[in-house]
């Protein structure tokens, strides 16, 4: 028998709430919404803090930050999926920034916000496709600008493959490919967002759209060059 995953939602628009069970439930069986509230506090005084995924609004209207709402949630154990209208690069990364698994847009298919549900309570990152075009069209500050050989070493790198399997993908020498990966990590320092560690570059390459959220449970290997302990699953525990 497949596990029902159990599912709350905040939102700060009624008509939402009231409707988000008939969509969420209209699948397979396997997703049940347990609780909704207009804010993280009152959601997470009731049931809904036992729920395996929160259905997170970005801006519920009672000032508080997306930061803050995120880690509420985590702090308390659930996993988190935003579910919003923004399409704006930065609160997209600011909310994968500050823990939440997932980001999917409120205009989605409703199969596939359940299908996203499924993937982040399974402990995977799910990103709207639409999103891919957005990340890539960013200009933002904090968005450092690769060059296509910087890009090309991120993307191998930080997604799990070794150095040396970098340098013979991209025809170059390993100390060519160090160099590339050297010039990445200088350009994220300098923007703020520093990436000392290979899973710290997996996340800004999937924050600023240079690899889609891989569907992969556990993150990418450590950084055996650099003599980083290998980091833990994504999964919650």
């Amino acid at each position: 028998m497949t596990p029902v995953i159990d599912v709350a939602a905040v939102d700060d628009h009624p008509i939402v709430l009231d409707s988000v069970a008939n969509w969420v439930m209209a699948g397979e069986g396997d997703i049940r919404v347990v609780a909704t509230a207009p804010t993280v506090d009152v959601l997470l005084a009731g049931p809904g803090r036992h729920a395996d995924v929160v259905l997170l609004d970005l801006d519920l209207g009672d000032e508080t930050t997306v930061d803050a709402n995120v880690a509420a949630v985590l702090a308390a154990g659930p996993a988190v999926l935003v579910l919003s209208a923004s399409d704006r690069p930065v609160a997209v990364r600011s909310a994968i920034r500050a823990g939440a698994l997932g980001y999917a847009l409120k205009s989605e298919q409703a199969d596939q916000i359940r299908a996203a549900i499924r993937e982040v309570a399974a402990g995977r990152d799910w990103i709207s496709p639409r999103l891919a075009y957005i990340f890539a069209t960013d200009d933002a500050a904090d968005r450092p600008a690769l060059s296509t050989q910087e890009r090309r070493a991120l993307q191998l790198y930080a997604t799990g493959m070794p150095m040396k399997s970098v340098a013979r993908k991209m025809g170059i020498s390993e100390e060519t490919a160090k160099q590339y990966m050297g010039r990445v990590r200088e350009k994220y320092a300098r923007a703020g967002r520093a990436a000392p560690t290979k899973l710290e570059l997996y996340y800004r390459a999937v924050e600023d759209g240079h690899v889609p959220p891989t569907s992969l449970v556990r993150a990418p290997p450590a950084d055996k060059e650099q003599g980083h302990a290998r980091p833990r699953p994504f999964l919650r525990q």
